[in-house]
């Protein structure tokens, strides 16, 4: 890991581990990190560098894309921060409430830990996106982002993350047929 991501690795390798029950037989183990859906404090300093390492990221490898999309919980923080580092529009994908049930599109998504819809709005046919999201685990959030996307005539033109767990990423890249890019992995 780059050294310019000092911040990064220690709140990485600080992590509190949590137990997190689907059901009363059923848990998942968890890392807290500071940056991601469940994280709660962070520091300015690390809320810069990821900013402008994200922004730097995407300037390098992701050139030529209309905005900026960023799932919730945890994504749309990060895509808001660097969207307006980069001066991009951003569109949020909204967890399922209330207040959201009458929109006409959204997707299921089911992790190990978790199942709720995603749904999309503002998006036209033809638009060309960026994702960017916290933590890749398995890929199943953006797997599901990416179907629907097609579905939609949306080209997605990379996926832009903090972390990745584990090697899944490079399978998601494959499945999806973009470039999936990081700016850590454990």
């Amino acid at each position: 890991m780059s050294a310019s991501y000092a911040r990064l690795s220690e709140s990485i390798s600080q992590a509190k581990n949590v137990r997190i029950y689907t059901n009363k037989d059923t848990a998942y183990d968890f890392k807290l990190y500071p940056f991601g859906e469940r994280g709660t404090y962070i520091a300015p300093e690390l809320i810069s560098e990821i900013t402008d390492s994200l922004a730097a990221a995407i300037t390098e490898q992701f050139p030529d894309f209309d905005y900026i999309v960023s799932p919730e919980p945890g994504g749309h923080t990060w895509g808001m921060l660097a969207a307006y580092k980069l001066m991009k529009p951003m569109n949020i994908l909204r967890l399922s409430t209330e207040l959201y049930e009458n929109y006409e599109v959204s997707v299921r998504r089911e992790t190990a830990y978790n199942e709720n819809y995603i749904y999309f709005d503002g998006f036209s046919s033809g638009d060309r996106v960026l994702l960017l999201d916290d933590v890749i685990s398995s890929g199943a959030t953006i797997r599901c982002i990416a179907g629907q996307m097609s579905v939609m005539g949306i080209e997605l033109v990379g996926v832009q993350a903090i972390l990745a767990k584990g090697e899944h990423y490079k399978q998601l890249e494959a499945d999806i047929g973009v470039p999936v890019r990081l700016l850590s992995k454990v």
